[in-house]
């Protein structure tokens, strides 16, 4: 069965096939050690006996015969979730496990201001240079307030797009629980319990 809102494709049906497809493989000439990249691929199939398919790190929990519902966002065909409705569980994917904590946005910030910091100096000496200050643009006390100034403007920025990620995640996350058809709200974890 397919279901289709405004924001979200819910595929739901049952496992047919869950393997893992090798990606690359990757040895160290030195030590002979190698590494294996894989990815897993799902197959399920709707009520409707249509079969679909998807990959990603997110199906490692399937098994053949499990009734399953994959979410992805309408418009740009990204995985959001992965319900599997036998285990009662669902796996968000990277999109709604984002954190925006107050270290992470400090942190955010400092790294933003890092990669701003240079090619803001530029319009810093011309917003000085409008108001007849173009001398002061870069004294000790001129740095000084363009560091604040900067830090101040990134941290704003940062802190908005924050809120407005945990409102979207939220609504989405809402949204998957109300097509899912749970009554009690799912926690924010990467594996969330189903009721």
């Amino acid at each position: 069965m397919t279901v289709v809102t405004a924001s979200l494709d819910v595929v739901r049906g049952i496992v047919t096939a869950c393997k893992k497809q090798m990606d690359s493989v990757r040895i160290n000439q030195t030590t002979g050690y190698g590494k294996i990249n894989g990815t897993c691929e799902l197959w399920l199939r709707d009520s409707a006996g249509h079969e679909h398919r998807y990959q990603g790190e997110l199906f490692e929990a399937a098994q053949p015969g499990h009734e399953v519902a994959v979410v992805s966002d309408r418009t740009s065909g990204k995985l959001l979730a992965f319900a599997n409705l036998t285990t009662q569980k669902v796996h968000d994917a990277a999109e709604l496990s984002v954190k925006t904590t107050p270290g992470a946005t400090l942190i955010s910030t400092f790294g933003f201001s890092l990669l701003l910091a240079f090619p803001g100096l530029f319009p810093w000496f011309m917003m000085l240079d409008a108001i007849g200050l173009a001398d002061n643009a870069f004294s000790a006390a001129g740095l000084q307030n363009y560091v604040v100034l900067l830090l101040g403007c990134v941290f704003a920025g940062v802190t908005i797009w924050s809120k407005r990620y945990e409102e979207r995640t939220a609504r989405l996350k809402a949204e998957i629980n109300r097509v899912l058809g749970q009554k009690e709200p799912i926690a924010s974890t990467a594996n969330r319990q189903t009721e």
